[in-house]
């Protein structure tokens, strides 16, 4: 008598889950294990399913409740999806990195920053071409003759600031982005694996340096623009420490931590630079 065939294999149920282990919130058969929390999920439970990274709906919960919307473009719309996104990571970092990503890669997440930045060059460009154009008029109403070559150099120089701003944006700040993700992503992951406090991989971390870019979007406010760096930072913090469940303090030393390096290391080039060309003066 020929033994019957032996039931395939179902295809959604992830290696890592026992022959008959049960939803921990319903009453079926489990299909993934959450690597947040660690307790089975079935279908009806799952939100981001992303292979080896499954996440249940009860860890998305304590985010934002729904992928971000930059991950739901085709539903929300591109533009409104970019500003809906920025606002988010602006206004609730902690919330919405602790909402885990429902895309298998990490470009979504690096081109918002790209985006983000290279509108804000954009702006900051278009800005500083209105103020100079601004003053050189001022000047020329305002001030007697003698200053009016200086108006119009102001006029000028501001007329070709604002029509080249497009190409100058076009040109510097894709390349930028990309590579200030990427260096900042590398140094502050390194940080934490070395620390041994990395909760994740590397992708997860560059999605947090890309987010992260959002503030570049007012570099263009006179003044108040310039500070837009520490938002940058701020958000990177947070952003680790959700994404890497580690510490406050190991966070900020991952994102601060480099960028205090580079510093101390530019500042002591430059002063072994001037006392070297001290030394080469000869004395009187």
């Amino acid at each position: 008598m020929n033994a019957s065939p032996e039931p395939e294999p179902d295809a959604s149920v992830t290696e890592d889950v026992p022959l008959g282990a049960s939803c921990a919130t319903h009453d079926s058969d489990a299909s993934f294990v959450c690597t947040r929390c660690g307790n089975f999920g079935c279908g009806e439970c799952i939100f981001s399913a992303i292979e080896g990274r499954e996440v249940c709906v009860g860890c998305a919960s304590k985010g934002l409740g729904k992928p971000i919307p930059w991950e739901r473009r085709k539903e929300v719309g591109t533009i409104k999806a970019f500003w809906e996104t920025s606002k988010l990571c602006l206004k609730s970092p902690a919330l919405f990195f602790r909402t885990p990503t429902t895309h298998e890669n990490v470009f979504a997440a690096v081109a918002h920053g790209t985006i983000a930045v290279t509108i804000g060059l954009f702006l900051s460009y278009v800005v500083a071409g209105l103020l100079m154009m601004a003053a050189g008029g001022t000047i020329a109403v305002v001030g007697d003759q003698s200053l009016g070559p200086m108006g119009a150099i102001f006029g000028t120089y501001g007329c070709v600031t604002l029509g080249l701003s497009p190409f100058i944006a076009l040109m510097a700040g894709p390349m930028n982005a990309l590579m200030g993700q990427v260096f900042a992503a590398a140094c502050a992951h390194g940080v934490l694996v070395l620390a041994k406090k990395s909760k994740g991989g590397f992708e997860e971390t560059l999605r947090v340096c890309s987010y992260a870019n959002a503030p570049y979007l007012f570099t263009f406010i006179p003044l108040l623009g310039s500070f837009t760096w520490f938002w940058v930072v701020g958000i990177e913090v947070i952003g680790l420490r959700e994404t890497h469940r580690c510490g406050t303090d190991w966070a900020a030393l991952a994102a601060v931590g480099y960028r205090v390096a580079f510093t101390v290391m530019i500042v002591l080039g430059y002063a072994v630079m001037v006392l070297g060309m001290f030394a080469l003066v000869p004395p009187r």
